[in-house]
């Protein structure tokens, strides 16, 4: 990045484009640093919730902002139908939940199809609880691979059609703190359909759940 902006010594095209290579390796290469940290610290029950009241519909928006730009080379895009309705109260950790959400969203987006879509609904399932829920038009899995979709480094790219990126870390992070936050994570998919990930949180008029915040 120094070299990229320093005026007294600019850049050729090729440079620059070598020099954004490097970046890229770099801030990718801090990715997968960061989730193998976050997978030890909630392992070994070092996170610390900052629980509050949490308006859902703010964190979805702000999530599908992040990420939209993820597809658009591919000419994905996102329908959001949760963020315009009513504001919804959660009894959460509002950064940890914009962790998940953007891994369930970038998931989506990389498992997609070229020109497919991507759909955020809401609703409130079974008492207290709010399903936030995230649905692409992907090539959906397998029935021999549901049952490992949330173990440590699990990956569906055994056909190099799929994605390649990542580690398998995310999902099996996002679950935890979703268990920790005293919520459930789950799926539904059909092959050469697409598939549901969806998370159930406490709403905070939830009195009924215990949320071990340290």
């Amino acid at each position: 990045q120094l070299m990229q902006f320093d005026p007294k010594n600019p850049l050729t095209t090729d440079q620059n484009e070598h020099a954004e290579n490097i970046i890229e390796g770099g801030n990718h290469l801090l990715e997968l640093v960061n989730e193998i940290l976050d997978l030890a610290r909630v392992e070994a029950d070092q996170i610390e919730l900052s629980l509050s009241d949490v308006n859902a519909k703010d964190v979805v928006a702000a999530c599908v902002k992040l990420t939209t730009t993820l597809g658009e080379p591919r000419g994905i895009r996102t329908i959001d139908q949760f963020s315009n309705g009513p504001s919804i109260l959660l009894l959460t950790d509002q950064a940890r939940l914009k962790q998940v959400l953007i891994n369930l969203l970038s998931n989506a987006t990389k498992f997609n199809k070229n020109g497919g879509t991507i759909t955020m609904e809401g609703k409130e399932v079974i008492s207290g609880f709010l399903r936030i829920s995230v649905t692409d038009t992907g090539r959906g899995i397998h029935e021999d691979d549901r049952s490992s979709v949330f173990h440590l480094f699990h990956r569906l790219d055994v056909d190099p059609m799929v994605a390649t990126e990542g580690t398998g870390i995310g999902l099996t992070v996002s679950k935890l703190l979703v268990e920790q936050m005293a919520g459930r994570i789950g799926f539904e998919s059909e092959v050469g359909i697409g598939s549901t990930f969806w998370i159930d949180l406490p709403l905070a008029s939830n009195e009924d759940v215990l949320i071990w915040s340290d």
